[in-house]
Order: structure tokens, then sequence, then C-alpha cells
């Protein structure tokens, strides 16, 4: 059951020629409604995170795990610094800072793009 705040609730209507609408039957071939792949064009055009399958959730959750183990490791080099038990070093304090900060931030990524599939899939879509 989708919550209250995920629910779609918005509606838009579109005109589009003939030709426009066999295109658009052609993307959805016989797995998808118009609605699944004009919000999957929309989403791709506006930089929004897309639904992924199961098979790219799976590989998604492997890397998650990567990017989490790289992040400790990142943060104990950080803080070896500031605890001094290695020598500090003003630029590479600032280049570990910013590659972890960017680390976390790709994992938030990944996080919203699994979340993302798995309102998908209770939803009755196939996470793509």
């Amino acid at each position: 059951m989708a919550r209250k705040g995920m629910m779609r609730s918005e509606v838009v209507r579109v005109r589009l020629r003939p030709e426009e609408r066999e295109a658009l039957a052609g993307l959805c071939g016989k797995s998808r409604t118009a609605s699944e792949v004009i919000r999957l064009l929309f989403r791709d055009q506006a930089g929004l995170p897309l639904p992924v399958g199961p098979v790219e959730s799976d590989a998604l959750r492997g890397t998650n795990e990567e990017l989490r183990r790289i992040g400790i490791n990142l943060n104990q080099a950080v803080r070896a610094m500031n605890e001094g038990r290695v020598g500090y070093e003003p630029h590479l304090d600032a280049a570990l800072r910013n590659l972890l900060e960017g680390v976390f931030r790709l994992r938030a990524d990944v996080d919203l793009m699994l979340r993302i599939s798995r309102q998908e899939r209770r939803r009755g879509g196939d996470g793509v």
C-alpha cells in the first residue's frame, strides 16, 4: 500500500499526433503502460533518479556496500591525521574530506534509486 505522501495524485493531459501516439505505443510494448513510459521519459529528461530492475538493484546494493567500506577507510584516514597518528598534510586532509563527501553523496543517490525501485515494485511495476 502506498504511503499518503508517495501516491501519484496529479494528472496531466497531453494531446498527441497520430505518429506520436504510435511512437509512444512502440515504446510501451506489451509490458508497460503509456503512463509508465511517460514518467520514465520525464524523469530521465528532468535528471531525476530512475527506477531500476531487480538485477540492477542487486548490483547497486553490492556497490553501496563497497562505497560504505571505502567511506569507513577514508574516515579512518582523516581521523588518524586529526589525532596526530600520522603526519598532517592540509592538502591531503582537504582531498580526503572532499572524497569522503563525494562517497556519501553517491551512496545517498544509490539509496534513492533503490528506494524508488522498491516503491515501483510495490505498486505493481517491475521496478523499471
